[in-house]
């Protein structure tokens, strides 16, 4: 949810250069902060369920030498459990843990594999607070990321973009968006968020680009695989007449708006 207490106050100003030594040194400054979010769980919450408090914001950035090279950067940090955020450091410090963001371990094992269809992993590292941190001891990850190039085709409204574009270019998104899911699912992930919003047209090289978060696709055969129709209509790039319930699907697509 959106963070409403200003977990980021130190180290993240406009303008504050950030020095990474992986996966090659690069030196990579703060431009702006774009968002911010915090998902803070009660004591309760982390002894029954182990859920993690935690919170993130979002930044743009340059290349600290080249500074025509834009890209984002995340910081993740972990902060105290409700109610506990007034306790002594030494308190606060017994609930230091660390953990690998699932956004960070998804775009390196992508950028490894050498992915062209997601963002390129630029720069990370991970590290613990100091003393005077909010949760002595705890994580603090920073990673950033390429931007890639091309129109977003979606945004919180919808798909207003992508029904922006021609019937052709419709069509051509289509198609390379079913070859690039299919080859984002050989590399083990999947969006998080299956929506038009995940996805940048980049019309030049006919490539669909996917964004934002990523879950590990399940191991094994699915027990009922999709139809390419219920893929492309569960990201908004086709428009059933009526609501679906695509176990009773009859396959009809023939009243969809293209």
């Amino acid at each position: 949810m959106t963070s409403s207490l200003p977990w980021f106050r130190k180290g993240t100003r406009p303008g504050t250069i950030i020095a990474f030594e992986k996966p090659l040194s690069s030196q990579w400054k703060i431009i702006d902060k774009l968002n911010e979010y915090d998902d803070q769980a009660t004591v309760e919450q982390n002894k029954a369920y182990s859920f993690r408090s935690f919170a993130s914001a979002k930044f743009s950035c340059c290349d600290a030498k080249r500074r025509a090279t834009k890209a984002f950067m995340r910081v993740y940090i972990q902060v105290p459990h409700r109610t506990t955020e007034m306790d002594d450091a030494n308190t606060r410090s017994q609930q230091a843990t660390s953990w690998t963001p699932q956004e960070l371990a998804s775009l390196l094992d992508l950028t490894e594999k050498g992915s062209n269809i997601t963002p390129k992993l630029l720069a990370y590292k991970t590290s613990t607070q100091d003393r005077s941190g909010l949760v002595p001891g705890g994580l603090i990850t920073w990673l950033v990321w390429e931007i890639v190039p091309g129109l977003r085709l979606g945004d919180g409204d919808g798909a207003g973009p992508f029904w922006g574009l021609e019937d052709h270019e419709r069509e051509e998104v289509r198609r390379s968006f079913l070859n690039a899911l299919v080859k984002l699912k050989e590399y083990g992930w999947y969006p998080s968020v299956d929506r038009a919003r995940s996805l940048v047209w980049h019309q030049d090289t006919q490539t669909i680009y996917f964004i934002g978060r990523f879950s590990k696709t399940m191991e094994g055969e699915p027990r009922r695989l999709a139809e390419p129709a219920q893929r492309i209509a569960t990201f908004e790039l086709a428009l059933p007449d009526v609501r679906v319930r695509w176990k009773d699907w009859d396959k009809d697509t023939s009243r969809w708006k293209w």
